[in-house]
C-alpha cells in the first residue's frame, strides 16, 4: 500500500474505483496525434514533436495543427481525446504518438503523479520516466504551478492511464515491486532484499537508515542519498535464521535519524532446498539488489553438479522460469533476470546479469564448469542464440526454443544497406546485435533448436533460418520442430536434457580446433586458451580460428613423452592477443605459427602464457601490457561500456540556474528509466559530493561540461574532445555556439577499469537536445563520441557533426572520426 492517499484495494489493470474522491485528480481530457517519428529503434530518430518541445518557447499543441507523416503516409494532426469508462486514455495513435494534457492548479504545490502506459512524460516540460508495460510502478513527486500545468505524455503501446494524487506522507515506503530473497529453512544468514522509498520533498535525503525485524532480530541498513522529487529502490538487511514456518513478517522501519518516518511489512516465503527458491545479490554494475531462481537438483553426496542456466521470456519472471522444472539427478537450474521481466533482450545489461549470475552460481553450488548448459523460450530463445554466441565456450551446449536468433531478424530492425562512412560508425557501435555474424562460434557447442510450427508470436521462419544456416558447417546440431504447437509448450523435455547430457566441454588439449569471433573484446575477448586484445579497426568484427596438432616425438625415461605441438592461429582484425599455454606439457616442443609468421621453440619463454602483437602488417612476439590505460577487455568503449562498475551519477551545479536545472532533471530522468528497465538504483550526487577517492574504482556518468561540472576537471581534463560552455574542441578542430550536444567515454586514468561517461552540451540548445536516453535500450549504442545538434530531431543524421572511435591509445591520431560538413 502506498504512503499517500491512494488506497490499493486491488490493482489490475488500473488503480479501482474505491478511492477518495477529494484525494484524487482525474486527468480526463487531453489532445492527441499519432507517430511521426522516424527510426524509433535507433539512437538516430526524428520527432518533430520532441523538436518543437526544445526549440520551440512554451510550446503547446493547438488543435488540428499538423505535426507531420504518420506511419501510414497520412497527415498527422492534433486532435481530441477523452478517457474511456475506465479513465484510459485509449488509441492507436498512442501507439508512439504523443498525449497532451493540461491541469490548472490553484496554488503551487507537490503532488504525485501516477501515470502508466507511456514511453516518457515531459511535465512543465521537465522529463520524467516511463511505464510502457502498463507495470503501474511510476509514481512521480511533481512541483506544479499555480495556474496552467501541462503533460506531454509519449506513447506506448496504445494507452494511458494518469491521476495527481495528494501526499499523505512527503518520505514513504512504497511496497510494490520490492526484491526479496526466499528464507530457507537450511540456512541461518543474512540475506538482502529491496524497497523503494519515495522523496516528495524539495531537499535532498542523507540520513536514513531502514531497521528490518526478522526470526528475532533486528538489522540496521545506511539508506544512500536520495535526490529531491524522486524514488528509488534501496537495499536492506534481514536475518534467516533456520525458518520452519510456510512464511516469516518481516517488518520495515524507516527512520531519519532517530526519527521514526514509515513503516510496513512484508511476508518472506520459506523455502526448502527441494522447492523452487529465490536467491538475491548486489549487483557489481550498479550496487542494486538483483535476484536469480533455482531450482536444485537430487545430487549424490561426492558427484559435482552440472548447471543449467535458463533465459526467461518477455513479460516471464525468473521465479516463474524456474519453477517449471522437475529436480534433475545430475544439475541445477539457474534462472537469472534480464534485469526485468522485459528488460534488454537479454543484451547489453541483460547480457551481463545472466553472465554475473552464471559466475555467481557456480562458486555458490561448485557446479562443473565443462557442464554448463544454456537455454531459454521466446525472448529467452533469442538470449540463448546471443549469449551462446557471445560467450561460446562457457557453454558445452546450447538449447533455443521458440525465440528469434537476431534482434535484425525480428524486432523490425533494418540493417543499413552501403551506409556511408558515417553511418558506418553506429553500424560498427552495434554489431554485438548482430548474431548471425557470430555463428560461427557455435562450432564449440552443441545446439539443438526447437519451436512450434504454430507459433503465432515468433514464426518458426526464425528456427527454420538457424536449421539451414547451420546445416552449411554445423557437424553437431539437432532440430525439433513441433507440430501445431503454438508458442508456449513447455521447456522441461528429458530430450532437452539428454541432449545435455552426451555434451561435455572438451579440455584445451583435447581441442584440435576452434573458432572464435566477436564484436570486440570489450563485449566477449576470451574462448578456450586465447584472449583476443585490441583490433585494428575498432567495433568491427574480430576472431581466430586456431588449428592444434600433437605429435608423440619418443619416450624417454621416467615414462616421460616428448610430443611436438603445433598451434595455427589464422586471425581476422586483430592488433594484439594472449595465447595462454597452460595446458601443454613442460616436455612439449611448442611452434607456433600466426598467419603466415612462424615461432618455434615456444617452450623457451618459460611462460605460462604469450602475447603477440602486429608491428607494420606482422606478428611479433611482445610482453604482457603493463599499462591499463590502453583499451583492453576490461573497458572498450563504446559510451554504454561506461555504465557498469557500480556506476555513479555526477550532475552539475557550477553553471546558470537554468543548465543546472536541467542536469539535475537528466540525472533523475535517467535513473527513473534505469530502475524501471533494469531495477535499477542508481547513486546520484553533484559534483560538489564527488571525490575520486570516495569513489574509487567506479564508473563515472558525467552530466554538463567542463564549465558547468566541477568533477569534468578531475575526470576528464586529458579526453581529446572537450566541452565548455559554447565550444567543443575535437583535437585541433573547434566548435563554436550553444547548440551542441555530445556523448563522450574515456578511462578513468586513476582506475584500471572504470571509465567515464559525459553526457555533454555547450549551451541549454545542446542540452536540451541530449534530454532522451535511447541508449538505455538494447541495439542503440553509441561510437566512443558524437556531436549533434537539435535539429536531429527534425534531420536524423544529416545533424550529426562527429562520431567515431578514439585509438587503442584512447587518443585522436591513433583513432578514426567522421566528421560531416552541412
Amino acid at each position: 500500500m502506498t504512503k499517500f492517499t491512494l488506497k490499493f484495494i486491488l490493482l489490475v489493470f488500473f488503480i479501482s474505483s474505491s478511492l477518495n474522491a477529494q484525494d484524487t485528480i482525474a486527468l480526463k481530457n487531453g489532445l492527441v496525434t499519432g507517430s511521426t517519428s522516424k527510426g524509433n529503434r535507433s539512437i538516430i530518430y526524428t520527432d518533430p514533436v520532441f523538436y518543437n518541445l526544445i526549440t520551440k518557447k512554451d510550446y503547446e499543441p493547438i488543435e488540428t495543427d499538423s505535426v507531420g507523416i504518420g506511419r501510414q503516409g497520412e497527415v498527422e494532426r492534433w486532435e481530441p481525446l477523452t478517457v474511456n469508462e475506465k479513465g484510459v486514455f485509449k488509441t492507436r495513435k498512442l501507439r508512439g504518438g504523443y498525449l497532451y494534457v493540461t491541469y490548472n492548479s490553484l496554488i503551487s504545490e507537490i503532488k504525485i503523479l501516477e501515470i502508466s502506459g507511456h514511453n516518457e512524460v515531459f511535465v512543465n516540460g521537465i522529463p520524467r520516466g516511463g511505464d510502457v508495460y502498463n507495470k503501474h510502478l511510476t509514481f512521480h513527486p511533481v512541483e506544479l504551478l499555480k495556474g496552467k500545468n501541462t503533460f506531454l505524455v509519449k506513447g506506448g503501446r496504445g494507452e494511458v492511464f494518469m491521476q495527481l494524487l495528494s501526499i499523505e506522507k512527503p518520505i514513504a515506503l512504497l511496497e510494490r515491486d520490492m526484491t526479496n530473497p526466499d528464507f530457507l529453512t537450511t540456512e541461518n544468514d543474512t540475506k538482502t532484499g529491496s524497497i523503494r522509498i519515495l522523496n516528495s520533498t524539495s531537499k535532498t535525503l542523507r540520513n536514513l537508515r531502514l531497521v528490518s525485524e526478522a526470526n528475532g532480530e533486528t538489522l540496521e541498513t545506511n539508506v544512500s542519498t536520495i535526490i529531491p522529487l524522486s524514488m528509488r529502490k534501496v537495499p536492506y538487511l534481514v536475518k534467516d535464521a533456520y525458518s520452519k514456518k510456510d512464511t516469516v513478517r518481516v517488518k520495515i522501519k524507516l527512520f531519519e535519524g532517530l526519527k521514526l518516518i514509515d513503516e510496513t511489512s512484508v511476508l518472506y516465503h520459506v523455502r526448502t532446498p527441494e522447492e523452487r527458491y529465490t536467491r538475491t545479490f548486489i549487483s557489481k554494475i550498479d550496487g542494486s539488489v538483483q535476484y536469480f531462481s533455482v531450482k536444485e537438483g537430487l545430487i549424490k553426496p561426492g558427484d559435482k553438479p552440472a548447471m543449467f542456466l535458463s533465459l526467461h521470456g518477455a513479460n516471464v519472471e525468473a521465479k516463474n522460469q524456474a519453477v517449471q522444472y522437475k529436480a534433475k539427478d545430475w544439475g541445477h537450474v539457474i534462472a537469472p533476470t534480464n534485469r526485468r521481466d522485459y528488460g534488454f533482450n537479454w543484451e547489453d545489461w541483460g547480457r551481463w546479469d545472466a553472465m554475473e549470475v552464471q559466475e555467481l552460481a557456480e562458486n555458490m553450488y561448485g557446479t562443473d564448469p565443462n557442464r554448463t548448459y544454456l537455454t531459454g523460450h521466446s525472448m529467452g530463445g533469442h538470449g540463448t542464440w546471443h549469449v551462446g554466441a557471445t560467450f561460446p565456450s562457457k557453454w558445452a551446449a546450447i538449447v533455443p526454443m521458440s525465440g528469434w536468433y537476431s534482434l535484425f531478424s525480428y524486432a523490425n530492425k533494418e540493417a543499413l544497406e552501403n551506409p556511408t562512412a558515417l553511418e558506418n560508425m553506429f553500424v560498427r557501435a552495434n554489431h554485438a546485435s548482430h548474431t548471425l555474424e557470430l555463428s560461427r562460434n557455435y562450432l564449440q557447442q552443441g545446439v539443438y533448436i526447437q519451436h512450434g510450427d504454430a507459433d503465432d508470436v515468433v514464426p518458426v521462419d526464425q528456427a527454420r533460418f538457424m536449421r539451414k544456416h547451420l546445416a552449411e558447417f554445423h557437424p553437431d546440431f539437432a532440430y525439433l520442430e513441433y507440430e501445431d504447437k503454438k508458442h508456449w509448450f513447455g521447456i522441461d523435455f528429458s530430450s532437452i536434457f539428454d541432449y545435455f547430457k552426451w555434451h561435455t566441454i572438451p579440455n584445451n588439449d583435447d581441442v584440435k580446433t576452434f573458432e572464435f569471433r566477436t564484436a570486440s573484446p570489450g563485449v566477449s575477448s576470451e574462448s578456450r586458451y586465447i584472449t583476443l586484445y585490441q583490433q585494428e579497426k575498432l567495433f568491427e568484427f574480430s576472431g581466430v580460428k586456431v588449428t592444434q596438432n600433437v605429435r608423440n616425438e619418443k619416450q624417454i625415461k621416467n615414462d616421460v613423452i616428448l610430443r611436438k605441438r603445433h598451434i595455427s592461429i589464422e586471425t581476422e582484425n586483430l592488433k594484439k592477443f594472449k595465447l595462454d599455454i597452460k595446458h601443454t606439457m613442460a616436455s612439449d616442443t611448442i611452434e607456433v605459427m600466426v598467419d603466415s609468421v612462424s615461432f618455434n621453440n615456444i617452450a623457451s619463454y618459460k611462460k605460462d602464457e604469450l602475447w603477440f602483437e602486429k608491428e607494420n602488417n606482422t606478428w611479433v612476439l611482445t610482453e604482457k601490457p603493463t599499462s591499463s590505460f590502453e583499451k583492453n577487455p576490461l573497458r572498450y568503449g563504446n559510451f554504454k561500456d561506461a555504465f557498469k562498475n557500480n556506476m555513479v551519477f555526477v550532475y552539475g551545479t557550477k553553471g546558470t540556474q537554468e543548465e543546472n536545472q536541467w542536469a539535475i532533471n537528466k540525472v533523475r530522468f535517467d535513473a527513473e528509466t534505469f530502475y524501471y528497465r533494469g531495477n535499477g538504483s542508481i547513486d546520484i550526487i553533484s559534483d560538489k559530493e564527488f571525490s575520486l577517492k570516495k569513489f574509487k574504482d567506479r564508473s563515472v556518468i558525467l552530466y554538463g561540461n567542463a564549465t558547468t561540472n566541477a568533477a569534468w576537471k578531475l575526470l576528464l581534463s586529458e579526453s581529446p574532445v572537450q566541452v565548455k560552455r559554447d565550444e567543443v574542441k575535437v583535437g585541433h578542430k573547434i566548435l563554436k555556439g550553444n547548440n551542441y550536444g555530445t556523448y563522450l567515454i574515456y578511462p578513468r586514468k586513476d582506475s584500471k577499469t572504470a571509465s567515464v561517461a559525459a553526457i555533454s552540451g555547450t549551451g541549454i540548445e545542446g542540452f536540451k537536445a541530449m534530454v532522451p536516453n535511447k541508449y538505455f535500450g538494447s541495439g542503440t549504442d553509441i561510437p566512443d563520441m558524437m556531436i549533434f545538434t537539435p535539429t536531429i530531431y527534425q534531420n536524423g543524421i544529416e545533424s550529426i557533426k562527429a562520431t567515431g572511435y578514439f585509438g587503442n591509445d584512447w587518443s585522436l591520431e591513433n583513432g578514426e572520426i567522421e566528421w560531416q560538413d552541412n
